[in-house]
């Protein structure tokens, strides 16, 4: 006999929506380990003493990070899907009468009362530091990685701009060293100098523009989306997955540049004894080995891939106590300058011999290899040697075998 149900949407029911979320849910987890009333004290400057009572500052938050953990576009699909999720609603701490609060309210929290204030940065350090003082944080190994956001731009509207380049700590070493050089030069008149000599308008570059959303940047690589991104930078603590640290910048600005200056943040906010780090070969820049030597951090790096069989057979010798390579005719290779790799986007110093030792050497071959090189330009050339690190040269053995004009 085929069974008929009736209607019983009418009925009147007592539900405790405890009993309807699963013990394995996600946000029961976080519930239980997470006490979010701390964010009362983190944003009670940005509410008025007077006037009509607002919507809890922790319903906000939890709406977003909902949001966020879910993967939910938009505050509208937000909204929408709360109303629906029994697990929303009771993570919420909202009964199944109570309405929930309008998408518009949501953004227009989020752009106007947090949009210059440091709450979601206060939240998100408080959390950290719960977890390191439970041990779930050790911050002896961390891993780096960036990952690129769509910006809601489009690449047909968009101008070219000059901008200032923002020079960093490394810069100002080289800076430094550059100035130790030229003294030395200014000493010693018999010594030339050696390097192109710097444009007028190095401090300025050209970029391409967003008109709609100008603090977006052009993401222009050969194995990702091209078009308007952001790039999140994160820091991850190896023993429970942790992520301790998100900086958000532009797409243009390379994965290496904000890297040590994080770390070091890190160190001094959280006081965390960062021993070892991971990271991709978008990191094997100078600026970084540079600064994970100055933090005392080791690095674990994929170096970039280098033909290195040519110079190992050359059998060139490092000599750190007087910052030279010495060849297998006994020719010393000297510091000269500062060289720029516009692919590798790193900076390295260079080591260069006399043009009048390597002009009738009869190892000349097997250090230029068999390209051809005309008389004049083979006398106004140097065989040249670099290695990565500005400071210490012998954080990296040399890799590089080329010609300097």
């Amino acid at each position: 006999m085929m069974g008929v149900d009736g209607d019983k949407q009418n009925q009147l029911m007592v539900i405790n929506l405890d009993d309807l979320v699963p013990q394995d849910h996600l946000l029961r987890d976080i519930r239980k380990k997470v006490d979010f009333t701390f964010i009362y004290e983190k944003v009670r400057h940005l509410y008025s003493p007077f006037g009509r009572r607002s919507i809890d500052p922790v319903l906000l938050i939890k709406m977003l990070l909902i949001g966020y953990l879910f993967g939910i576009p938009s505050e509208r699909r937000l909204e929408q899907e709360i109303i629906v999720n029994l697990a929303y609603r009771w993570f919420l701490g909202l009964d199944l009468g109570e309405s929930i609060p309008d998408h518009s309210t949501l953004s227009q929290n989020r752009l106007r009362r947090f949009k210059d204030s440091e709450a979601f940065q206060e939240i998100f350090d408080h959390i950290v530091s719960d977890c390191i003082s439970k041990g779930i944080v050790t911050g002896e190994v961390v891993v780096v990685d960036s990952t690129h956001l769509k910006a809601n731009a489009s690449i047909g509207k968009a101008e070219k701009v000059r901008v200032e380049k923002k020079p960093s700590e490394y810069f100002k070493d080289l800076e430094q060293e550059a100035r130790r050089i030229e003294s030395e030069l200014n000493k010693d008149p018999n010594k030339k100098k050696r390097g192109k000599k710097p444009k007028e308008d190095d401090s300025v570059k050209e970029v391409t523009q967003s008109k709609s959303d100008p603090e977006a940047g052009l993401l222009n690589r050969s194995d990702k989306p091209k078009g308007f991104h952001y790039l999140a930078h994160t820091t991850i603590d190896t023993k429970q997955g942790i992520i301790t640290d998100i900086h958000v910048t532009p797409a243009n600005v390379n994965d290496h540049e904000p890297f040590t200056a994080r770390l070091k943040k890190q160190k001094e906010k959280f006081g965390l004894p960062l021993q070892k780090v991971g990271a991709d070969k978008g990191y094997d820049r100078s600026p970084v080995h540079h600064g994970l030597e100055k933090l005392e951090i080791e690095g674990y790096i994929v170096p970039i891939d280098t033909d290195e069989s040519h110079l190992n057979k050359s059998g060139f010798t490092y000599d750190p106590t007087n910052d030279t390579y010495t060849c297998k005719e006994g020719k010393a290779l000297r510091f000269t300058r500062i060289n720029f790799h516009t692919k590798k986007q790193a900076y390295t110093k260079m080591y260069a011999a006399e043009s009048k030792d390597c002009k009738q050497c009869p190892l000349r071959s097997s250090c230029f290899g068999k390209t051809v090189i005309k008389e004049p330009l083979c006398c106004r050339n140097n065989v040249a040697m670099s290695t990565p690190s500005i400071v210490n040269p012998s954080i990296s053995q040399p890799s590089i075998l080329t010609l300097v004009n």
